[in-house]
């Protein structure tokens, strides 16, 4: 499993964007996060304010109301797709192209679903209780302290509508994932030490397998 790929998912302020950057440094590999959207704006043809934007509808509410769409469609260049989805099948397109480029960590952007096909995509949803993380969000996050508990609940309502729409999953489903760790039990490092600990172990595995 030399061409493996960590897919982060995680709960607003529980620091899960942290320990990709401090797990991709650890393990020497590179590790996308926002990045991606100026590679989707590269490979679209789309702006980056289009593709931020399309990315804060699919985030509100009234998505809802919609039947989620999946990503049944392999490409972004497909006949029939409404523009405000391009942006989403491009963003996939470039997830699948990193992965396909060497070992790297990708934090968020549905990519637990994009790679859940991949033997060796491992895939790792970060949680903490939410007093927790409003104390980041405050300390390290330096957001202002007024309605954090509700802008936090907010922050991932939009993370699960987001990830809902698109896949016609439950984000943040246990079973979805291979690893799902509590930041507050953990801290940052042992978080890291963790998913660092679990890469080797298949990657042992699937040496022994060959």
């Amino acid at each position: 499993m030399s061409n493996y790929v960590i897919s982060i998912s995680r709960e607003f302020g529980s620091g899960g964007r942290l320990i990709g950057k401090r797990l991709a440094a650890r393990l020497g590999i590179p590790c996308y996060d926002r990045t991606l959207i100026q590679k989707t704006s590269e490979k679209s043809g789309l702006s980056p304010e289009f593709i931020a934007r399309a990315e804060e509808r699919a985030r509100s509410r009234f998505h809802l109301t919609f039947t989620p769409i999946g990503i049944g469609i392999p490409t972004y260049t497909q006949q029939g797709v409404p523009v405000s989805l391009q942006a989403f099948f491009a963003q996939a397109e470039v997830i699948r192209e990193l992965a396909d480029q060497g070992p790297c960590v990708i934090v968020g952007r549905c990519s637990d679903y994009v790679l859940g096909e991949r033997p060796e995509c491992l895939k790792v949803f970060v949680h903490a209780p939410l007093e927790d993380r409003v104390v980041r969000c405050v300390e390290e996050y330096h957001i202002p302290t007024s309605n954090m508990s509700e802008r936090i609940r907010d922050m991932d309502r939009g993370r699960a509508n987001y990830y809902n729409y698109y896949t016609g999953h439950i984000w943040g489903e246990m079973r979805r994932y291979d690893l799902t760790l509590n930041s507050s039990v953990t801290g940052i490092e042992g978080a890291v030490d963790l998913i660092a600990a679990m890469v080797r172990l298949r990657t042992a595995q699937a040496e022994l397998a060959e």
